[in-house]
């Protein structure tokens, strides 16, 4: 008979730890989830015969006879206990995560307090809203929420109770929700412009014309995530407009300190995406540019995943820094950050990128070396390196292995059933344009008509490093 490990209560239970598993026991005694029905007996027998579930071994058969010993195996009523135990552990996780979080737990106890009239407790929580803001504090959207709400409890369940008439603070409220709302539909329209530049997508862009007026005639103007959201969305709009890149550069600089590290993340990738975008249109001068904006997240930790730095974001700050030309920085970083990379992509991941400096700096074979040490873990690995290597090779005038190299990536790229429609175009061009090099590189005038058909053809791999080598 089928075990529970493909039903939805062990996915909620497989995301918590043994730990939080003895709490939602104490949580099912409390009663504060409601009514237990089964799923204390469920969770004790659950917790008892952990590797037996975990192994898929513990049978629903086995698990009803436990819950009603003396009764005939009943799909229904064992399926009601799983269902009581989700929703308990549903509410725990919920309290649970309210709790972390002490502003919004601190503005449903306000509102608590508020609606049992407990006003003395209310106001030790709570500060009387003014009708003069002062949000310098703010830097986050859901601030501006979290302020709204607490207005709009103190405005309808505290106010009408006082004897004493005071200045109605609907209009801070109204502020507050103002703000939350242009913050989020900013962020979101960010969103939706992106998706549509790179993918054929369309949205409803309700309100963007009235929004993007209203900022540029002076509203909001003193709302930091309001004016980093805005000129995200003018880089995307307005691409060519580069006063909109630096003054979102500036303000990602100087207005971000509170901001939560995730947000803070998503912001400085539009700020990378556009210089990689005036990169590939041939503005070079931008590649510098791209450079400190990685050393600022870094130096920041805003571009760290947790505690760890991902492989990916690892080799394109090694790919960027060498092409800025700062090699001796560079060397200092793959070196240094070793360590911060997950374990489990550690060596892989700096075995190819210090195999990368070394081609950049023309020890080829130190990188050859070294890239015969990386493991194929991943397409793109695999991709990246088979192209290095044909550097390599063509660089130190092995024609020979370079010859049987290129037939070996022409035959991977026909085999391998993962790669993209484009990736196998861009590749198979390499090697094309690559074998022609080497064959009749040598003769003028067949140099000039690769150019031109390279040019022509533009999905090509390396495509600059080819242009430097037909000169």
């Amino acid at each position: 008979m089928e075990g529970l490990l493909k039903t939805k209560l062990s996915n909620m239970l497989s995301a918590m730890t043994m730990a939080e598993w003895r709490s939602l026991q104490d949580f099912i005694k409390s009663g504060i989830g409601g009514p237990p029905g089964k799923s204390l007996e469920l969770i004790d027998f659950l917790i008892v015969n952990f590797r037996e579930w975990q192994n898929d071994r513990l049978s629903r058969d086995n698990i009803f006879k436990h819950l009603f010993p003396a009764e005939t195996y009943n799909d229904k009523k064992l399926r009601y206990a799983m269902t009581d135990l989700s929703r308990q552990a549903g509410a725990f996780l919920g309290a649970k995560s309210l709790l972390a979080d002490e502003e919004w737990s601190n503005s449903f106890l306000k509102q608590e307090l508020a609606v049992r009239k407990a006003d003395k407790a209310f106001l030790s929580e709570h500060e009387i809203p003014s009708t003069k803001l002062s949000d310098e504090s703010i830097s986050d959207a859901e601030m501006y929420f979290l302020r709204f709400r607490d207005t709009y409890t103190f405005m309808n369940h505290f106010l009408p109770r006082q004897k004493r008439t005071g200045n109605n603070p609907a209009g801070t409220a109204a502020s507050y929700l103002d703000k939350f709302y242009v913050a989020r539909k900013l962020q979101l329209l960010c969103e939706m412009v992106n998706s549509r530049n790179v993918m054929s997508v369309d949205y409803d862009y309700f309100m963007q014309d009235d929004i993007v007026r209203l900022l540029k005639e002076g509203a909001f103007t003193n709302e930091p995530i309001i004016g980093i959201y805005f000129r995200i969305l003018m880089t995307l709009t307005e691409p060519d407009e580069v006063s909109h890149f630096d003054q979102l550069r500036q303000l990602l600089e100087e207005k971000t300190d509170g901001f939560k590290r995730s947000e803070l993340s998503d912001m400085y990738q539009y700020l990378m995406n556009y210089c990689i975008r005036k990169i590939n249109t041939g503005n070079t001068g931008y590649v510098e540019t791209l450079f400190e904006i990685y050393k600022t997240v870094l130096d920041r930790k805003i571009i760290y995943r947790g505690e760890f730095l991902s492989q990916w974001d690892f080799k394109n700050i090694v790919v960027i820094g060498l092409r800025a030309g700062d090699h001796e920085w560079v060397l200092n970083f793959v070196n240094k950050a070793r360590e911060v990379l997950p374990e489990g992509e550690r060596e892989n991941a700096w075995t190819f990128n210090k195999a990368y400096y070394h081609f950049a700096t023309g020890n080829y074979k130190r990188a050859i070396s070294l890239l015969q040490q990386v493991e194929f873990t991943d397409l793109y690995y695999q991709l990246d390196t088979r192209a290095i290597l044909l550097k390599c090779y063509y660089e130190l005038h092995d024609e020979e292995t370079l010859l049987y190299h290129l037939a070996a990536f022409r035959i991977f790229l026909s085999r391998n059933k993962l790669i993209s429609d484009y990736q196998r175009t861009i590749y198979r061009n390499l090697v094309k344009f690559t074998n022609r090099l080497v064959r009749k590189g040598s003769l003028p005038e067949e140099r000039v008509k690769i150019l031109h058909e390279l040019n022509e053809v533009k999905q090509v791999a390396d495509i600059n490093w080819l242009r430097k080598k037909l000169g």
